[in-house]
């Protein structure tokens, strides 16, 4: 038997649909545990995430954009258990040549789920002047560039002393 909806839960719900028909975006679906669906804006070939960010860093280094691999996770290493990188951080994290902060969270093609701590880091990142982008493929991450000017803040670096 399904649960009745509380006042409250009504609520956030309109919340939600009000927020969407401001901002002309879609309302997200939220599960249980806080995590959100993503889609790509563009058509990306199917490939694995693995490919996606291999592909992202290649991309980003051939535009001479300084970044590098992030990982994070945690497990017993004979030791205990421990926690390593940082909690909600994208895949990829750069510096572009004017001094914005960059990360990018590399989903399947498909689409994928972003956690509550992505979210987050997210927001953190967006208020701070900096960009965190969710991309699913190559195609995504050409795309954004045309809305974030990343290649030409790339042209705008130091040259050689």
């Amino acid at each position: 038997m399904k649960k009745k909806p509380n006042k409250a839960d009504i609520g956030v719900a309109y919340a939600r649909l009000a927020h969407a028909a401001r901002t002309g975006e879609p309302p997200a679906k939220v599960r249980k545990d806080g995590s959100v669906a993503t889609k790509p804006v563009v058509w990306c070939s199917d490939v694995p995430e693995r490919d996606v960010v291999k592909g992202c860093i290649s991309w980003l280094r051939v535009h001479r954009i300084f970044c590098d691999r992030h990982d994070a996770g945690a497990g017993d290493f004979g030791r205990g258990y421990a926690i390593y990188g940082i909690r909600g951080a994208g895949d990829i994290i750069g510096l572009l040549p004017d001094g914005t902060h960059l990360e990018i969270e590399c989903k399947h093609s498909r689409g994928g789920r972003l956690s509550k701590g992505q979210q987050k880091r997210m927001k953190d990142i967006r208020e701070n002047s900096g960009i965190y982008l969710v991309v699913h493929g190559i195609s995504e991450l050409e795309y954004y560039d045309t809305i974030f000017s990343l290649t030409s803040r790339a042209d705008c670096g130091i040259s050689e002393l």
